[in-house]
């Protein structure tokens, strides 16, 4: 198997989302560089603390930036915002490239990803929430144990082992030593353009701030030739050197450039001329940078990005890179301006302006996400342009209050579609929640909640879901949207039965029939898309068994989605159709017609939430149909598939794998695949995945057949694990299924036969044409006809031909049915006929135990079988040549 570090390596050995602002060259700071690089080197957490322009962010970058080689695991730097504390851990993800999957909380990504090797994480700005970081950084150093955090703000986090540097203010004199390098002084040099190197002049400045850089920096960029810089008159009390620097430069500015400043502190993060031009109108006042509401290139957004670039020049912004045409404000400045703002009694204009520019800024970059087009900038990917706002597109939703408005409720509907093209899905369905609740008619409610139901099934959560929909249905019959409520009760009712591993406790068939009933009745006549929902609710609920649909109806539902021509629909109907043929036994036609499934797959618009649920979906199921038929190579390129999506969750993608590996005896891979499986779904905090058992019981077959002490203890563990995880036990379930397959075959495998026929399905109680069957039912069958040869049965002949439509429909079965009739039959030609069947489904385990059997070539099997670490099969004898 891939290693998770594998198949990151792209990620890993660099530090990504390093700043790479214009602030001059670092000036000093030698003997704190040192000490920081060589707490990184003994510490864990070292954490940089001081007041407000001390410092701290400029010496973490550049220690970072430094220290990149020493990380061969790389990491990256991840800015904390006031905005909420769940946002947190979108904070570092965007930082890391990390998104959240399926059945993958947003952390977890997190813990995989800085999980690869010695790694480093800055996180910067940890005043901000400062309980929520500390237990963000404090799991991720839990469970990521090569991990170095490096943290900045203005007070330790308290956690065990952190080690604490206090960040000083920059040495300075008041009558410096010409030879001497003082800090302070260097910096003011270095930054002031008139001063003619007048190193005395400048430590008398630099003393009056007390060597504060960002005072030092204000000073040197507002001070004049002959201008000595602030003095008391300036100074307030209970004010730090860099907020009376930030007040002392505000109030050289010309009134257009302190109205900016004002309106542009709403930004939390970086911003282009457009969105300055937007949020900073004068807005009739006859100053600031243009027109309310223009937000086009132009000559307005010229001017805009001159007046911006001479604030930058007053260091009371920070330019980007020379071709990024960015700018932001420091903190300390956001916060003095930010008061500013409301003494001025402009706050509630300027935020109805950032709501405008956030509205328009989401939608367009909607649109973007929706054609996987860069919406006419070139260079510049969607992701990368929501990732530079969302901050302050979630700032902007945060401040509108909850009365609903149409404003709020298009940026909370385009935020969560944004988030949920970004794979923020938690955070995404949070966001369809309050779109609804802002939602100006019952209508654009219901649709909302509609949505949140749709991620929260993408995220295999039915049991959010389901109320969800619920919910929708009562705002659609509100708006009198009869066709919405049905559709809304049609899908609770499918998921109910299609979906029962996604949720906590199972739904009654009765309730779900009365949802199927009240849809039924509201049915619009003639609307093929209610049809369509209705057709597939119908073929999920006939047979009164969960994840087993009508044959016939499901042929029906395949129709009515294909009629409606909506392409959810019709994946979602091909699955029924295939979990109708599997229910009746022919698996081939499953296997056949999830094919055609995964060529609809490519083509459904990943960015819709209704896409999320069939492309999970579409990545179980494929293999399973693959491992169901016996075609054991299709069946792991398509879970290696599943492996790679984007979209699949960490133990979601690794569970594909441990059956058709096992199956394929490639036990090593399988049970690597395995520990990945367990180890991320607890971390995941264990959800409910009756799903995933056949892949646990998968894990328990392998130690059975490898057998020994160890072998044997790992076996009762995997196997008491599958149980539990399948609990509530159904006898009619894909767990069942599998169970009857793995225990009887290990127990063959180890000679004891007794403890095989028990566990056997019966195959004489009915002819496979007439029962209802499950994926693993075709291996089930036909180790049950071995079992019978392997006891000398009386009755085993006729047991291998009831058992014989299993291997029609599987390719493994085949192979098995044929290693019985020759044990049964001493024939030497079925034992060669099953060779060759497990040599073309790659079949090695099963092949070297056949190859046992032949007295020409058990050394070979016997050998094969010492590779893979098996002992030989108990009591199977030969077969004479």
């Amino acid at each position: 198997m891939d290693s998770v570090v594998e198949a990151s390596e792209a990620s890993a050995g660099a530090l990504s989302a390093l700043p790479d602002w214009q602030t001059g060259p670092f000036v000093g700071r030698a003997a704190e560089r040192a000490a920081v690089r060589a707490a990184l080197g003994r510490d864990r957490l070292v954490s940089l603390t001081g007041p407000a322009g001390v410092g701290k962010t400029r010496l973490a970058t550049v220690v970072a930036s430094e220290a990149t080689r020493e990380f061969p695991g790389g990491g990256g730097f991840a800015e904390l915002v006031p905005v909420r504390p769940e946002f947190l851990a979108q904070a570092v993800a965007t930082a890391l490239g990390c998104t959240e999957r399926p059945g993958q909380p947003l952390e977890q990504a997190l813990q995989e990803r800085l999980g690869q090797g010695r790694c480093l994480l800055v996180v910067d700005g940890c005043e901000h929430f400062p309980s929520a970081v500390a237990g963000l950084v404090g799991r991720l150093l839990d469970n990521c144990p090569d991990l170095v955090v490096l943290a900045t703000g203005h007070a330790p986090l308290g956690l065990p082992g952190e080690h604490v540097l206090q960040l000083d203010a920059l040495s300075v004199t008041q009558e410096p030593d010409p030879g001497a390098v003082h800090g302070a002084v260097e910096l003011f040099l270095d930054r002031a353009r008139e001063t003619g190197g007048d190193r005395r002049r400048a430590a008398r400045v630099c003393a009056r701030w007390g060597g504060t850089p960002l005072a030092v920096e204000l000073t040197a960029a507002g001070a004049g030739p002959l201008d000595a810089g602030p003095d008391e008159r300036h100074e307030e009390a209970g004010t730090g050197e860099a907020e009376r620097a930030v007040a002392w430069s505000y109030g050289l500015l010309g009134a257009e450039e302190q109205h900016a400043v004002r309106q542009l502190s709403l930004f939390l993060r970086e911003f282009d001329a457009r969105a300055a031009h937007a949020v900073a109108a004068g807005a009739g006042s006859g100053t600031g940078i243009g027109t309310a509401g223009t937000a086009g290139p132009g000559p307005d957004s010229t001017e805009t990005a001159a007046l911006l670039d001479r604030l930058a020049d007053r260091a009371l912004l920070v330019r980007g890179r020379p071709d990024a045409g960015l700018w932001r404000m420091p903190p300390a400045v956001r916060t003095m301006a930010r008061e500013r703002l409301v003494v001025e009694s402009e706050a509630a204009e300027c935020r109805a302006r950032h709501l405008a520019w956030a509205v328009a800024t989401a939608t367009e970059l909607e649109q973007a996400a929706a054609e996987r087009a860069d919406a006419g900038r070139p260079g510049r990917s969607w992701p990368a342009r929501f990732d530079m706002v969302a901050d302050d597109l979630r700032a902007a939703l945060d401040g509108v209050g909850a009365h609903p408005a149409s404003g709020p409720h298009r940026l909370a509907r385009a935020l969560a579609r944004l988030c949920y093209a970004r794979q923020f899905l938690t955070e995404a369905r949070a966001h369809f929640r309050t779109a609804g609740s802002l939602a100006p008619t019952a209508a654009a409610a219901a649709a909302d909640l509609r949505a949140a139901a749709d991620v929260a099934m993408t995220q295999h959560r039915g049991d959010l879901a389901y109320p969800l929909l619920r919910e929708a249905a009562q705002y659609a019959a509100t708006a009198g949207d009869a066709a919405a409520q049905a559709i809304a009760l049609s899908f609770a009712a499918c998921i109910g039965s299609r979906f029962p591993a996604t949720f906590t406790d199972l739904v009654p068939y009765e309730e779900l029939r009365a949802l199927l009933e009240k849809a039924r009745r509201l049915a619009p006549p003639g609307d093929r898309l209610v049809a369509a929902h209705l057709a597939a609710a119908e073929a999920w609920n006939a047979t009164g068994q969960k994840t087993a649909p009508d044959a016939g109806l499901a042929r029906v539902a395949l129709d009515a989605a294909r009629a409606a021509a909506d392409p959810v629909l019709i994946a979602g109907a091909i699955d029924a159709v295939c979990s109708g043929y599997g229910v009746a036994g022919r698996f081939r036609e499953a296997h056949r017609l999830s094919d055609e499934r995964l060529r609809l797959f490519d083509r459904l618009p990943r960015h819709d939430p209704r896409i999320g649920l069939e492309i999970i979906d579409t990545l179980h199921v494929v293999p399973l149909a693959a491992v169901a038929a016996g075609d054991l190579p299709r069946a792991r390129t398509a879970a290696r598939r599943a492996w790679d999506d984007p979209l699949s969750g960490l133990y979601m993608r690794a569970s594909k794998s441990v059956a058709p590996l096992a199956l394929s005896g490639r036990f090593d891979e399988a049970l690597d695949y395995a520990a990945t499986m367990w180890d991320g779904w607890r971390r995941a905090g264990r959800p409910t995945a009756r799903w995933m058992a056949p892949a646990v019981h998968a894990a328990a077959l392998v130690q059975g057949l490898r057998g020994g002490v160890e072998g044997g203890r790992l076996h009762r563990e995997w196997h008491d694990r599958a149980r539990r995880m399948a609990e509530p036990w159904d006898p009619r379930s894909i767990a069942a299924s599998f169970a009857a397959f793995a225990d009887v075959r290990v127990a063959l495998h180890t000679g004891a036969v007794d403890d095989a026929l028990a566990a056997a399905v019966d195959v004489t109680a009915a002819p496979w044409s007439q029962g209802t069957h499950q994926f693993y039912d075709a291996y089930s069958w036909a180790v049950a006809a071995e079992a019978a040869v392997s006891a000398g049965l009386a009755d085993a002949g006729e047991r291998l031909a009831a058992a014989a439509p299993a291997g029609a429909e599987n390719a493994w079965a085949a192979a098995c049915l044929a290693r019985a009739a020759g044990r049964l039959h001493g024939d030497r030609d079925a034992l060669l006929e099953s060779v060759a069947g497990w040599e073309r489904i790659d079949a090695a385990f099963e092949r070297a135990c056949t190859l046992v059997l032949l007295p020409d070539r058990a050394a070979e099997g016997l050998a094969q079988l010492t590779s893979l670490r098996c002992r030989p099969p108990a009591g199977l004898g030969r077969i004479a040549p």
